[in-house]
């Protein structure tokens, strides 16, 4: 979702909303208030069609364990690093 779609939403919510809502203006005002918060968060890769997560003692494996797709994106012709098909944040 991209921040001109959460305004929209947002904009809808406090369309149907009583007046004297709390409810923040945009993602802007949102995303600035979570910073204040200081919430960190964790990235953990996921299988690609959303059957398993590499995390915990799964975290070393490169293919799923139900369905058997690669946990990384093909790695033609650059660097040695390794992209995850889907991260969960």
């Amino acid at each position: 979702m991209n921040e001109a779609d959460y305004d929209s939403i947002i904009k809808w919510e406090k369309s149907i909303l009583l007046y004297g809502n709390k409810l923040k203006e945009n993602f802007y005002v949102v995303k600035h208030m979570m910073k204040l918060l200081d919430l960190g968060y964790q990235k953990i890769n996921m299988c690609q069609i959303f059957c398993m997560l590499y995390y915990g003692k799964d975290e070393n494996l490169t293919k799923c364990k139900t369905c058997r797709h690669a946990r990384y994106k093909p790695n033609i012709g650059k660097g040695r690093t390794l992209v995850a098909y889907k991260k969960l944040r």
